[in-house]
């Protein structure tokens, strides 16, 4: 970068800043800008964090999301784990025993 362009650039800056300043719509404007910005990066901040912990538990992006064609197929997901895990217990009686255990506290069906 050249340092003509540098010095330019802050000058620039600097002058909009002071006109910022003196004038008190502006200033508002600006403050209100920056609230927002803050706003949307914090809750942007905040999504990317959930995103991160379910990929870390093994959650899906796709199995939190709201619209109807994705919990479908979150749904047929489940249900796709689900007779994986059920065909895994049949192999044991004590595997079975256990995950039946837990669907019933959970309020769910045996399998």
């Amino acid at each position: 970068m050249k340092i003509g362009t540098f010095v330019m650039g802050g000058l620039a800056g600097a002058a909009i800043v002071m006109m910022i300043q003196r004038n008190q719509m502006m200033s508002a404007v600006a403050a209100s800008m920056g609230q927002n910005m803050k706003s949307r990066m914090n809750d942007m901040k905040d999504e990317m964090i959930g995103k991160a912990l379910n990929m870390k538990f093994g959650g899906s992006a796709k199995r939190s999301s709201s619209s109807s064609n994705h919990s479908e197929h979150a749904f047929d997901e489940d249900n796709e784990d689900l007779s994986k895990v059920s065909l895994l217990a049949s192999k044991d009686p004590k595997v079975t025993e256990q995950i039946n255990a837990i669907l019933e506290q959970n309020g769910q069906d045996r399998i």
